[in-house]
């Protein structure tokens, strides 16, 4: 048995293409400005622990947590608002250095899950990852390059992906 043409319809697939072309762009785009690629990426940072702020606020308040989940909930809570107004208030310093930070711890933790999975090749790709972790954090100008080029390399990639699929009309 045959299995059906399953291809999404042709106005699908020029949007998909149409998108794909606007992402790259703004991938182009952030290599080119980067500094606007960080201010972005500096709002970002704010509205999400501004969300995480609200969300772990109302979970103090939901049921079947006991008391010491709940301070944790709201200690958690105010640390990620005040955090999100610092960067609000002050985003070259508060922004970039709590961006900085975060990506190097997350640097080192892939590292280290990269490196736990023991074969040769995660484990070089481990320890790298580790290294630039920890010069994210000790050498800060290194982080908001690293965060540039890993968000105009997101951008690039799902770009391509995205005119790619809708070439093709299905996902590849």
């Amino acid at each position: 048995m045959e299995m059906a043409d399953e291809k999404s319809p042709m106005w699908l697939r020029i949007l998909e293409i149409i998108f794909g072309i606007i992402v790259l762009v703004l991938g182009a785009y952030a290599i080119i400005y980067p500094r606007a690629a960080l201010a972005v990426l500096i709002v970002l940072l704010a509205i999400a622990l501004i969300i995480l702020g609200i969300a772990e606020f109302v979970r103090v308040f939901t049921r079947g947590i006991s008391g010491w989940q709940r301070l944790l909930s709201l200690i958690v809570s105010i640390i990620a608002i005040i955090l999100a107004i610092l960067v609000l208030v002050n985003p070259i310093i508060y922004g970039s250095l709590t961006l900085i930070y975060l990506l190097g711890l997350a640097l080192i933790f892939a590292g280290i899950a990269s490196a736990a999975r023991g074969t040769a090749g995660s484990i070089v790709v481990g320890v790298i990852g580790i290294i630039l972790g920890f010069a994210v954090v000790v050498y800060p100008p290194l982080g908001l390059g690293v965060a540039v080029i890993l968000l105009a390399v997101a951008l690039i990639l799902f770009g391509l992906e995205a005119i790619a699929s809708g070439i093709a009309g299905r996902w590849v």
